[in-house]
């Protein structure tokens, strides 16, 4: 359709201008900045969009959450051990910002932390979000996405977006990879993250918040100015243990 919209705007342009037709002069004047606009719209959105899905500040890439998201609870666990020293070692040879190096280090021993005393495939999904905060602040990127508020083993969010949790009246925005957007877009449901309550399954944030530190901060998407690591050092992780 496109193609044949070419060749026709292109017959427009090249009718001369003949007395009595003055049309087709008319169409062609405007025709052709409207195209270019167009492009120019387009081609702005695209690169828009590009830089919202490739400017996230994770040295992980892709396939480690791929990986990680197939693994059972012993691989998962050996896994996140695995990105615990792999920060811990980015953290002892970054330079930068001491701060910046400062905060990837609290986030490497928050994660350390978490990864002693995880339980289950929620807290070592928890492990993977700690290590990307501290990524995310040796990266030096002043505002940073978390993880997939749906399933953090989908991998680093790629916008936030409004969303109400069935059976609730207030919406929140969370930040969402593409996948689960997508989903939610076309009315299905995202994948998300099982936890257990009462013995039976359930979405890990419909867990209470006082009995979950990841229900409580969506794995970063609900943290306001906080961090996920501030919240484990002032043992918020542990007193959902007890």
């Amino acid at each position: 359709m496109q193609q044949a919209g070419s060749v026709l705007v292109a017959g427009w342009l090249a009718v001369p201008d003949a007395p009595g037709a003055p049309l087709p002069r008319m169409l062609a004047l405007f025709i052709g900045p409207g195209l270019l606009l167009a492009a120019v719209g387009l081609l702005l959105r695209r690169r828009a969009r590009l830089r919202g899905e490739f400017a996230a500040p994770f040295a992980l890439p892709r396939s480690v959450f791929a990986a990680a998201h197939s693994a059972d609870e012993a691989g998962l666990r050996e896994r996140a051990a695995e990105e615990v020293v792999r920060l811990g070692a980015e953290a002892r040879t970054a330079g930068g910002d001491p701060a910046a190096v400062e905060r990837a280090v609290e986030a490497c021993a928050a994660a350390g932390t978490v990864l002693d005393d995880a339980r289950g495939i929620p807290d070592l999904a928890g492990v993977f979000a700690l290590t990307a905060e501290g990524r995310a602040a040796l990266s030096g990127t002043p505002v940073a996405l978390p993880l997939c508020f749906f399933h953090p083993l989908h991998g680093p969010a790629a916008r936030r977006i409004p969303w109400r949790a069935p059976g609730r009246h207030e919406r929140q925005r969370v930040a969402a990879c593409e996948t689960c957007i997508r989903a939610i877009r076309t009315r299905r449901a995202p994948e998300v993250l099982v936890d257990r309550r009462d013995g039976r399954p359930v979405p890990y944030f419909e867990v209470p918040a006082e009995e979950s530190l990841w229900a409580a901060t969506g794995y970063g998407s609900l943290l306001g100015g906080d961090s996920l690591a501030a919240r484990v050092q002032r043992g918020e992780f542990t007193r959902t243990l007890a």
